[in-house]
């Protein structure tokens, strides 16, 4: 490889894309409004830069995986930010989940300063593997927006990160695709919280719910996300957070409202995880629905269930 490559946003899901461009370019640069933990990726072949625009001016290429829309506009228009600037970077490759109306903006910025920009949102077609694990593993699903040439330039690059890349279609088409595989997936999830609590009220161990589930219509890769933590594994650890889910679900109903397309499922979810954030489990794992679901019934969905401590 002979462009120079940036990383900005070093969070659950692009600390995992550093191994693999390391391996694909030697070096990256990289910030993260957390110094210390860009610093700590000096060892793994990361090069710290103090602001994005200390990254642009390393790279040709800059990827962004960073929490939501706001801090995308921080990261590209701030003082410090990458457009302030471009210095070398002719490539900005945005994978965060966004809006459309955000990243049209972005897109529009970044021509205005000579750089293309490309949204590729990230998702995953594996049961049981939210985002960091597919980037973990390169096999992560790509979602672009962008001009085909545009797209053709950035495939390269998500090629070492993934396994399925789609160009979806103008910049704001990808971002409305994984609104909508995020709420798809996300409202299962309290489907599937709303069922579990129901069977435990009816006496049934989680266990055995989770074990008819699997081999009856209920079966499908969000269900198999959500026994693989909730019931069988530690919903300690947080793969995506309530917060972040509660992102995608306010963006969906704003889009929705914008597209004049009813969805009062998606209200009623929104709600629901507002009150979760309300009680302080905005940092927790997003699977805590499950639990949540069941205590405002006032029920234990893991008694008599197997879980692990």
């Amino acid at each position: 490889m002979t462009d120079a490559i940036g990383l900005i946003g070093l969070g659950s899901v692009g600390r995992e894309m550093v191994p693999h461009l390391v391996k694909a370019y030697g070096t990256i640069t990289i910030h993260d409004r957390d110094a210390a933990r860009a610093k700590a990726f000096g060892n793994a072949g990361g090069t710290f830069a103090p602001s994005p625009r200390a990254v642009a001016a390393a790279s040709e290429i800059v990827l962004l995986s960073l929490p939501d829309p706001d801090a995308v506009r921080a990261v590209l228009l701030g003082s410090e930010g990458l457009l302030a600037e471009p210095g070398r970077c002719k490539l900005l490759i945005d994978t965060t989940t966004s809006d459309p109306a955000t990243v049209r903006e972005m897109e529009a910025a970044a021509k205005a300063r000579g750089v293309t920009y490309v949204e590729a949102p990230i998702s995953t077609p594996l049961a049981g593997q939210p985002g960091p694990a597919a980037l973990k593993h390169a096999s992560a699903t790509f979602l672009v927006g962008a001009e085909p040439a545009d797209f053709e330039r950035a495939k390269p690059v998500l090629a070492h990160l993934g396994k399925y890349t789609f160009h979806v279609g103008a910049v704001g088409q990808g971002a409305a695709m994984k609104l909508v595989t995020n709420y798809i997936a996300g409202a299962t999830r309290v489907a599937i919280a709303e069922g579990f609590t129901l069977a435990a009220a009816m006496g049934i161990p989680c266990a055995r719910t989770a074990e008819i589930c699997r081999h009856a219509a209920a079966a499908s890769q969000s269900l198999e996300e959500v026994i693989s933590q909730a019931i069988e594994g530690d919903l300690n650890e947080v793969n995506f957070s309530i917060d972040l889910r509660y992102k995608d679900f306010r963006l969906t109903g704003e889009l929705a409202r914008e597209m004049g397309v009813p969805m009062p499922m998606n209200a009623y979810i929104v709600e629901l995880y507002q009150m979760m954030r309300a009680r302080g489990m905005g940092s927790m794992e997003m699977n805590n629905v499950v639990p949540f679901v069941a205590g405002l019934a006032g029920i234990d969905v893991f008694k008599g269930g197997k879980k692990k401590a």
